[in-house]
C-alpha cells in the first residue's frame, strides 16, 4: 500500500536501497522513522491525531504537506478551530485548500534557530 501516493515529486527513488545490517547480513538498517511512500502505523497515526486534539495550535515546519498523512492533521487543526503556523518556502496544501495559516515564508533552519535564540 502507498499511503501517500498522491504526493508528486520529481526526484527518482527508484534505485534507493536500504543498507543492510553489517552484524548479522540477515536484515537492514532502517530508523524508526516512516520514509516517504512508507505507510504509516495505524498506532502512529492515531498518537499523531491525539496529540492534535490536544493541542493550543499547530506549527507545521519545513513541509508542503504534500502527503495526505501530514495534511490530515493540518485538516483536523482546522475543524477544531486551532491556529496553524506554518514555515515553508512555497505554497502549502492547506493554502491551496482554503486554510487560514499565519505563514512564515523563509527556509526552516535559520527561522528555528532564530526562536531557539529567544529568551522564553
Amino acid at each position: 500500500a502507498n499511503a501517500d501516493g498522491d504526493a508528486e515529486i520529481e526526484a527518482d527513488f527508484a534505485g534507493f536501497e536500504v543498507p543492510g545490517c553489517p552484524e548479522c547480513s540477515e536484515g537492514m538498517i532502517k530508523p524508526d522513522v516512516v520514509f516517504f511512500g512508507d505507510v504509516v502505523p495505524e498506532g502512529r497515526k492515531q498518537e499523531a491525531m491525539e496529540a492534535v486534539e490536544g493541542a493550543s495550535g499547530v506549527l507545521v515546519v519545513g513541509s508542503s504537506l504534500a502527503v495526505l498523512s501530514s495534511f490530515r492533521l493540518v485538516d483536523a487543526a482546522h475543524r477544531l478551530g486551532l491556529p496553524i503556523a506554518v514555515v515553508n518556502v512555497g505554497e502549502t496544501r492547506a493554502e491551496r485548500s482554503g486554510i487560514t495559516v499565519t505563514k512564515v515564508e523563509e527556509q526552516a533552519g535559520p527561522v528555528l534557530e532564530a526562536l531557539a535564540a529567544m529568551p522564553f
